[in-house]
C-alpha cells in the first residue's frame, strides 16, 4: 500500500513538472515557471499571483513572429502561405483585444505588454529562423485549400505568448497552447481563420475577464 502510494505521488509531481525547455522554441525567456493547465486552460501556464490585473486598460501588441527550425525546415511550405498566416493571426488578435482595450505604441503606466508567436523549432535544433509579417499586404483571397505542408505545420506548431506590465517589465502571464490530438483537421483557409478566431476568443475573453474590461 505504501509503495502505491509513493508510485502515485511521483507521478503526480512528475505531470506537474515544467515542459523540457530543451524542447520548446526559445521564445519565452524562461520555461521552467509552466506547470500544466487545468481544465479548459492552456496546456502550459503561468499567472503571477501578485498580478494587479486590474488596473491595466491599455495593450502594446508587439508583431506576432513565426518561429521555425532554420530557413529550409518549411521548404514545403510557400513563405507567403507562412506570412498570411501570421499576418492573418495578429489581425484576428488585434480586432478581438480591441472590444476591450485601447492600444498604445508606447510603454504607459496601465499597459499590457503581448507578445505571440506560433511556433515549430526547438531550442536545441542548430538553426533558428523568425519571421515576421509587419507592413505586409495581402490581396483578396478566395477560400481554397491549404497545402499538405501548411496543414503538417499546423498540426504540429504552438501558440507560445506572455504577459508583461509594458512600463515595469514585469512578467504577468505566459503560456503555451497547442492543437489536441483529437482536434478535427484544419484543411481550408476558412477553417484557419474560423480557428484562428476561436483561440483570439478564448483567450482573449479570459484576459478580459482577469482586467475586469468586460
Amino acid at each position: 500500500m505504501m509503495v502505491a502510494v509513493v508510485a502515485l505521488l511521483a507521478t503526480a509531481c512528475a505531470a506537474r513538472r515544467a515542459p523540457d525547455a530543451r524542447e520548446m522554441s526559445g521564445f519565452l525567456d524562461d520555461y521552467s515557471r509552466l506547470r500544466p493547465g487545468g481544465a479548459g486552460d492552456l496546456p502550459f501556464i503561468y499567472r503571477n499571483p501578485d498580478a494587479q490585473w486590474g488596473q491595466y486598460q491599455n495593450v502594446l501588441l508587439e508583431p506576432v513572429t513565426l518561429w521555425r527550425s532554420g530557413a529550409h525546415s518549411l521548404d514545403a511550405v510557400p513563405e507567403q502561405d507562412l506570412l498570411r498566416l501570421v499576418s492573418d493571426f495578429e489581425a484576428t488578435v488585434r480586432r478581438r483585444l480591441g472590444a476591450g482595450f485601447r492600444f498604445v505604441n508606447e510603454p504607459s503606466r496601465g499597459t499590457l505588454r503581448l507578445r505571440l508567436a506560433i511556433t515549430a523549432v526547438r531550442a536545441a535544433d542548430p538553426a533558428l529562423d523568425v519571421l515576421t509579417a509587419v507592413g505586409e499586404t495581402w490581396p483578396a483571397r478566395p477560400d481554397g485549400p491549404l497545402s499538405s505542408g501548411l496543414r503538417q505545420f499546423i498540426d504540429a506548431a504552438s501558440i507560445e505568448g506572455e504577459i508583461r506590465d509594458a512600463e515595469t517589465n514585469a512578467l504577468l502571464a505566459e503560456g503555451v497552447d497547442r492543437r489536441r490530438t483529437d482536434a478535427p483537421p484544419i484543411a481550408t483557409w476558412a477553417q484557419l481563420d474560423q480557428a484562428l478566431q476561436f483561440w483570439a476568443d478564448r483567450t482573449c475573453a479570459r484576459l478580459e475577464a482577469r482586467t475586469g474590461r468586460r
